[in-house]
């Protein structure tokens, strides 16, 4: 299976990043179009609901002074039914980032209009944005 999660995080976070003095965009194993960063499939099981994404990028301010790293990001379908998002901030355990709505389903994709920080993924942002802060929607695109 071949594929890649599609999302630009937050728009106002990436224009903070790339507009401080000193900041900007480390991406490592990624493409970008049109503002949507793109993780590769790195494996997927369909069947238990959990794939894995390859890739990372670092968001850094103010010369340099890292904000986060969106890095080994894993989609997760719970047995209720709901879907989480962990990651790796800063290349450590994965941790459960964002809850995500229910998906729209269009043939081999995933999209998800509600994608929320959890009280860790607030904790990663240094509680500058609280649990429940809304992000960007994403899309999974399987093949």
């Amino acid at each position: 299976m071949t594929g890649y999660l599609e999302w630009s995080f937050k728009l106002s976070l990436v224009v903070y990043a790339t507009t401080a003095p000193g900041g900007g965009i480390d991406a490592d194993g990624i493409t970008s179009e049109r503002g949507q960063f793109r993780f590769p499939l790195e494996s997927a099981d369909a069947e238990v609901g959990a794939w894995e994404f390859s890739g990372s990028v670092a968001l850094k301010a103010h010369y340099g002074m890292p904000l986060v790293t969106f890095a080994q990001l894993r989609l997760r379908r719970e047995a209720d039914g709901s879907y989480v998002l962990e990651m790796s901030p800063d290349d450590g355990p994965r941790v459960d980032a964002f809850v995500l709505g229910a998906p729209v389903e269009e043939a081999d994709e995933l999209r998800f209009t509600r994608v929320s920080l959890t009280k860790v993924g607030s904790d990663m942002f240094q509680g500058y944005y609280g649990a429940g802060e809304e992000f960007d929607p994403l899309q999974v695109h399987l093949s």
